[in-house]
């Protein structure tokens, strides 16, 4: 069975539902015949180290974009952090596309 990659990109003031969601849900993700797991999930940050989300919740990030694999699917949360402070990113535009 294949596994794909999924990253999901956290950033200072990410809301927690929107990133810790789709983590839970494609990490006990299951094969139900063969009991084999079709996603590796991991998170990543600009710089790596850690992020505050809203509200102060403080989170380690398993990669930076430095270092990160090339992932098959990228989650980008939304809420505040997204919408008003991230867009603006060109460091995180940049790497998006690539």
């Amino acid at each position: 069975m294949k596994q794909y990659k999924v990253g999901i990109l956290l950033f200072n003031e990410v809301e927690v539902l929107d990133f810790a969601g789709p983590y839970e849900v494609f990490s006990i993700a299951t094969d139900t015949d063969a009991g084999d797991k079709p996603f590796i999930v991991n998170t990543v940050s600009q710089t790596g180290g850690i992020i505050t989300a809203r509200g102060g919740l403080k989170i380690l990030s398993d990669y930076s974009f430095n270092n990160s694999p090339c992932f098959d699917i990228l989650i980008v949360p939304g809420g505040y952090g997204a919408e008003h402070i991230e867009i603006h990113n060109n460091i995180l535009m940049h790497w998006i596309k690539t």
